[in-house]
């Protein structure tokens, strides 16, 4: 009895121990009959799936991993959530993010709560780097033509200085979030196969990110992405997310001889108006129009110019703050004063050319001059054989 059950405890040893690897290579997938309604992914809400010993509620301990990035790296600066990989930009200014699963204690929480619900959200944040980041999760085991709705709670810190922290500032369109689907369950956050949401703000304070529907393709599995982006590498780039859903909103249709028309194409919205292309005032000046959303600093990252350089052209209509109004004219720069340029001499006038007396001088090109020379005695300048005789020697 003592050999059977030490041999038992071998084995589960064996079993526990060559999971592991598995749990923390493979990418994640959650497989499920959905039934419409039904909460499709896995750990929506960042809570965890398997707790650490000593975890006690709500406390979910090592509920991360290290390595679940889409690039199968290392990092002991991200802590990925059960259940979900974290992809990123690379290339030019993009940064790899920091990620952590935050709990719900300060400095998560007071004025500005960075969780939403339960005690854990998840946080990915870039520091003076551009940001197009987030989390993504396969689901598997879906009926195919069946359609799936995603949607997520977010919102950011995005601001480049220290003087309101925790609070936005500065351009308010620098961060944008989207959710999205790949119907086939493709993994790549930067195929164009992925159906994405709008991009919407959600500063300081938790809004909802979607939805967005997509048909199951016909392996029935789909990925999920969240996803946050910035224009501006600012000093504070906080993405913040919580409680996300994929659920099944209408069961797949059954294939038929006849195949379906194709679902309509997605109606476009409203284009967003250009920016007019600032003309130069007579002096050559460059202005700009103030337009609704606009702010000192983000018309010189506009024009590539100092903000300083806005100030001491500006100083006479920028209000406390750098305050700007909508239609007010700001000078972006001003012509330097160019040196006149000295008036050219005349070019001298060319002497003419004078022939040798009794030199008749060459025919241009070689050629030669007949003449007729004859007695015009009518006057009529027509010659007349008969009567008008030709001159010698002419």
């Amino acid at each position: 009895m003592i050999q059977k059950r030490t041999l038992i405890g071998i084995l589960l040893i064996v079993v526990l121990v060559g999971a592991i690897p598995i749990l923390g290579v493979a990418a994640p997938s959650s497989s499920h009959p959905a039934q419409e309604g039904t909460e499709l992914l896995k750990n929506p809400g960042f809570e965890g799936l398997s707790c650490a010993p000593g975890s006690e509620p709500p406390e979910c301990l090592d509920n991360w991993s290290n390595s679940a990035n889409f690039d199968g790296s290392f990092h002991d600066n991200i802590f990925t959530p059960q259940g979900w990989i974290t992809w990123w930009r690379k290339g030019g200014n993009y940064g790899q993010p920091e990620v952590k699963t935050i709990p719900n204690v300060a400095p998560f929480t007071g004025e500005l709560p960075r969780i939403r619900s339960g005690y854990y959200a998840t946080l990915l944040f870039t520091f003076y780097r551009l940001q197009d980041t987030g989390l993504y999760q396969v689901v598997t085991g879906l009926e195919p033509n069946s359609t799936v709705q995603l949607s997520a709670y977010a919102h950011g810190w995005s601001c480049d200085n220290d003087d309101k922290m925790g609070y936005s500032c500065g351009d308010p369109w620098n961060q944008t979030f989207q959710v999205g689907i790949d119907p086939n369950g493709g993994t790549d956050p930067f195929s164009p196969g992925i159906i994405w949401s709008g991009e919407q703000r959600s500063p300081d304070h938790y809004n909802l990110i979607g939805p967005v529907s997509a048909q199951v393709g016909a392996g029935g599995s789909v990925t999920v992405f969240l996803r946050s982006k910035t224009k501006w590498a600012y000093q504070y780039q906080d993405a913040y997310w919580d409680d996300a859903s994929l659920v099944m909103t209408s069961p797949g249709t059954p294939p038929t001889d006849t195949p379906l028309p194709p679902p309509p194409p997605p109606t476009a919205g409203p284009s967003p108006t250009p920016r007019a292309t600032p003309t130069p005032r007579p002096d050559g000046a460059i202005v700009h129009i103030v337009e609704s959303g606009d702010t000192l600093f983000g018309i010189a990252l506009m024009y590539g110019v100092k903000t300083d350089q806005l100030r001491q052209l500006n100083a006479g209509s920028l209000g406390p703050n750098d305050m700007i109004n909508v239609g007010q004219a700001l000078v972006i720069s001003i012509p330097a004063e160019a040196p006149t340029p000295s008036p050219l001499p005349a070019p001298p006038t060319p002497e003419p050319a004078t022939l040798a007396p009794g030199d008749p001088g060459e025919t241009a090109g070689g050629a030669s001059i007949c003449v007729l020379a004859y007695h015009d005695r009518n006057g009529d300048t027509f010659r007349d054989e008969a009567t008008e005789e030709l001159l010698p020697n002419a």
